[in-house]
């Protein structure tokens, strides 16, 4: 894909423009069979072995890891945001590689163990196993992971192939990601319980092989995957967001601080619910296909003809999707989150 393309997507447009330089001086593999930007996870063709889905993520110190406090949590979450990518193609995972950054003066061989438990924990739930990877010492810590999975021919998924009047459905409730960083970084860390521990939605592929799309995960946040799902397929989106979409924890974290529902969709650290477009007349199959795996799909709008993107929040109220995302990107999230909040949404937006 070219920068030009890339630039419909302008809200990560610094980040997209890096990623087309990187890119201009390598070679493409014939083998590959998505363009830059178009699906969660690359996709090759082996041949006569079939399709292979590969994908690499970095957790840094900060606010990426605002969500995870203890090593089995950081070790569960770097296993997670690979093999939700996976997931988002419509891939069976088979193995993940870990390599890990840590401060000498921060971690002792409990605290690694229990990272390794909580990677290791993560990968069996998903069907794969955690098979190496490479560690060592730095001044920031940070993780990285390499899901590998398959894809049976003629079943590639991918962020592209939407068209207008597709339903957009999620596949749980949303908001519960960015509730653990905003209670990390805006509250203090003050609520009580287990630590959040996310679900790649594997168990999703084989229903949205049949009937999916297109499709992208919500690591970012739902209100950004509606973006960009709607922006690479040439679209405008319409998300409505009723109740029955947010995480119970949501509601809990509104009440105590006043803030509406659907800033933890504007948010970015997101949860690894899978955002698919689908036929209206699929809906319901793939629907109960997936509540059959253990899954809630919840309906939260539709893409449509053109170039708008609106938010309908629970209220009713109507918000022009581009200038909220962008005015909430410029938060600082290690600043003073909870009044920089509070005066962005005082002044209308």
């Amino acid at each position: 894909m070219t920068s030009t393309a890339w630039n419909r997507l302008s809200l990560d447009a610094a980040e997209g423009s890096l990623i087309t330089a990187i890119r201009e001086c390598m070679v493409r593999s014939p083998r590959q069979l998505n363009n830059a930007f178009e699906a969660d996870a690359e996709l090759l063709d082996l041949g006569a072995a079939g399709l292979l889905a590969m994908t690499v993520d970095t957790l840094n110190n900060g606010a990426e890891l605002a969500t995870v406090s203890t090593p089995y949590a950081k070790g569960w979450l770097t296993t997670t945001v690979s093999v939700s990518d996976l997931a988002a193609v419509a891939a069976d995972p088979v193995a993940v590689l870990v390599s890990c950054s840590l401060r000498r003066d921060k971690w002792t061989l409990e605290d690694a163990r229990e990272f390794g438990r909580g990677a290791s924990d993560a990968a069996q739930r998903y069907g794969c196993h955690i098979v190496g990877g490479d560690t060592n010492w730095a001044d920031e810590e940070s993780f990285t992971s390499c899901a590998l999975g398959t894809v049976p021919r003629g079943s590639v998924l991918s962020r592209v192939g939407a068209r207008p009047g597709d339903a957009l459905y999620v596949t749980g409730p949303i908001g519960a990601g960015n509730a653990a960083g905003f209670r990390a970084l805006a509250l203090g860390g003050t609520a009580a319980g287990e630590p959040w521990l996310p679900q790649a939605r594997v168990a999703a592929a084989e229903p949205l092989r049949r009937y999916g799309r297109a499709c992208i995960d919500t690591s970012d946040g739902l209100l950004s995957a509606a973006v960009s799902l709607a922006e690479l397929n040439g679209l405008g989106v319409e998300v409505v967001l009723r109740d029955e979409v947010y995480a119970p924890v949501v509601s809990a974290i509104a009440e105590s601080t006043h803030l509406p529902r659907w800033c933890s969709a504007a948010a970015e650290w997101g949860e690894f619910e899978l955002l698919y477009a689908v036929d209206p007349a699929d809906a319901d199959r793939c629907a109960e296909a997936l509540s059959e795996r253990g899954l809630r799909p919840i309906h939260v709008g539709q893409l449509v003809a053109g170039a708008e993107l609106l938010l309908v929040d629970e209220s009713g109220d109507r918000r022009q999707l581009r200038d909220l995302l962008l005015r909430m990107r410029a938060l600082d999230p290690a600043g003073s989150l909870l009044a920089d909040l509070r005066a962005l949404l005082a002044e209308g937006v």
